[in-house]
């Protein structure tokens, strides 16, 4: 094919010329590619008005979970004649069981194998069964870029590239087919040397993501939140499953798993090249007030009052339902 094409000498950040344009043989495998492509961003990336987004799962999984260690943190190194109300019982508790439930079902959610979710475990199946359509060629040049990172040298000479030699707008495309070309190298496990356009991912990327994925700690979290969290299993379905067999440690572990899944797909398999941190930037002056008491004197005989207000209307929940049922 002709060197003229695509992005090679357009703005980096333009929309990508159509598919007749780009430097490939099979444009029928493209066209579907592209689609899927965009579809499997679409479940990943941040969206408006859409609230279930696998990378905003992440993002907050991990928030959450930095908070509560944050938060818990006083309860031990803070001196014991300190008197704090990280220490309170009752706070304790709602802290450990929020934290519990939501860590869990933030991990099922990301590792639900349903057909109609936006899971982590979703996205790899669906990117696994179309395996077929992540040709070499399509990986490389699928918005434009060249299928040969070395196209340049037959480049006529131009005063851009006079002008700023390496540097030039020109050669950008071509940089940017050399890495993606080293990248497939490894997903395909072909050398350089061997390359076709017609190359694939191996079948052992993908099932090492599984593995990683379907590792021993989130499964256990997995068949907590079944029991425990999202439904209230019988003694016979439990076994010898405890709510307290909630391990924190498995949940770092799995948290880790997911990331590094995601990372390989988003920055490898889909080679999105966008540069990003795990946690996002925390809320500017999120820990403030935290030095300043939980509640005052006066408060707490309000709020024992108010338990009081709320026992008494819960306790007539039982009372009269005779009236109502056998009427």
């Amino acid at each position: 094919m002709s060197p003229k094409f695509g992005l090679q000498e357009s703005d980096p950040n333009a929309p990508p010329p159509p598919v007749n344009k780009c430097d490939v043989f099979d444009f029928t495998k493209l066209r579907r590619y592209k689609a899927k492509r965009k579809e499997w961003l679409d479940w990943y990336g941040f969206q408006k008005g859409e609230p279930n987004s696998i990378e905003g799962q992440i993002v907050q999984m991990t928030f959450e979970d930095m908070s509560y260690r944050m938060m818990t943190k006083p309860r031990v190194e803070a001196p014991q004649d300190v008197n704090i109300s990280a220490r309170s019982l009752l706070l304790a508790h709602m802290l450990d069981v929020g934290y519990a439930a939501r860590q869990v079902l933030a991990i099922r959610r990301l590792l639900d194998k349903g057909s109609h979710v936006m899971s982590m475990q979703r996205l790899l199946n669906n990117i696994k069964a179309n395996r077929h359509l992540i040709t070499r060629e399509n990986y490389v040049a699928h918005d434009g870029k060249p299928y040969d990172p070395d196209g340049y040298e037959s480049l006529p000479a131009s005063p851009d590239i006079q002008m700023f030699g390496v540097d030039a707008p020109v050669f950008f495309g071509y940089l940017m087919s050399g890495e993606r070309h080293k990248v497939f190298d490894k997903l395909s496990g072909v050398p350089a040397a061997n390359r076709s356009r017609t190359d694939l991912i191996s079948e052992k990327i993908f099932d090492r993501l599984e593995s990683w994925l379907r590792s021993a700690e989130a499964e256990k979290l997995v068949t907590l939140s079944h029991k425990f969290f999202a439904h209230a299993a019988d003694a016979a379905t439990r076994g010898n499953l405890t709510h307290a067999s909630f391990p924190f440690s498995d949940v770092e572990k799995a948290q880790r798993a997911i990331v590094r899944v995601e990372r390989a797909i988003t920055d490898d398999i889909l080679f999105i090249g966008v540069a990003r941190e795990v946690v996002a930037s925390e809320p500017l002056g999120f820990l403030n007030r935290l030095d300043s008491p939980y509640v005052t004197t006066e408060m707490i005989a309000k709020m024992d009052a108010h338990w009081d207000e709320l026992k008494a209307e819960r306790n007539t929940w039982s009372k009269g339902y005779e009236n109502d049922l056998y009427s």
